[in-house]
């Protein structure tokens, strides 16, 4: 692990699995000293075990909570020295229909899927204000256009987006740059959950190359945002589904 306090540090919330899991991996092979962080505390444990530049705190961290996202930025800053991209793929969703929900269900859909980018936002940009920095969160392509079925989850996830906007514009001054990436129907643990090949083969049909997603491409696109290579680019949604979106 580099000791180099020139090294910038990344945090993944959500890196037990999935995209966040991927993305961990990725930005740790770019050069970054990545902290892991997940409810699932022994999968970040496992994860940082298996990659010396890859950080685990120790403990489960509930990202619906803000006094725990505010801990958990503290506790990476003060494990590392520094904090210089944060990356959110925290995200929960079932296929139901509205009229048979619930306000509980709403509430926790609401809860992970917006109010934790919320909290972690202002958690990091706190952090950041004094040295400038990247924040990526994930959104849906859901939140792009509507999905039956999650109704309530695609307006969650397009607050992310109308988010993301709100805080470029006013962190521009801070030098933080808040982008948004929009994961079409990916192979993650959470699509096995709600179906998986019967799912994926009803829906793969309307996605132009006519596959999901893997985990590590929507990680190439969290990767590119956290880099010097968009260090012009703030306030955008970049969709990564196939082309999906695009046709609809």
């Amino acid at each position: 692990m580099s000791d180099n306090p020139e090294t910038r540090v990344a945090l993944v919330v959500g890196a037990g699995s999935g995209i966040g899991r991927a993305t961990a991996l990725k930005l740790a092979a770019s050069g970054l000293r990545v902290v892991a962080a997940d409810l699932n505390d022994e999968a970040v444990a496992k994860l940082a075990a298996e990659h010396e530049d890859i950080v685990s705190l120790g403990e489960s961290w509930d990202a619906i909570s803000a006094t725990e996202c505010q801990r958990l930025v503290a506790a990476t800053v003060a494990e590392t020295g520094r904090i210089d991209h944060v990356v959110s793929t925290v995200g929960w969703t079932a296929i139901t229909r509205f009229l048979e929900e619930s306000p509980e269900y709403w509430r926790r859909i609401i809860d992970v899927n917006l109010m934790s980018a919320i909290y972690l936002s202002a958690a990091a940009g706190e952090a950041m204000r004094e040295t400038g920095g990247t924040i990526v969160l994930t959104s849906s392509e859901a939140g792009m256009v509507g999905q039956s079925g999650e109704a309530v989850y695609s307006a969650a996830k397009g607050g992310i987006v109308a988010l993301a906007k709100a805080l470029a514009r006013e962190w521009a001054r801070y030098s933080i740059r808040v982008n948004v990436v929009a994961p079409g129907v990916t192979e993650t643990p959470l699509l096995e959950s709600q179906g998986g090949e019967a799912l994926l083969a009803s829906v793969v049909r309307a996605i132009p190359l006519r596959r999901a997603g893997r985990p590590e491409e929507i990680a190439d696109a969290i990767a590119y945002l956290s880099s010097d290579e968009a260090s012009y680019v703030t306030g955008q949604t970049l969709c990564v589904g196939g082309g999906l979106t695009m046709s609809s």
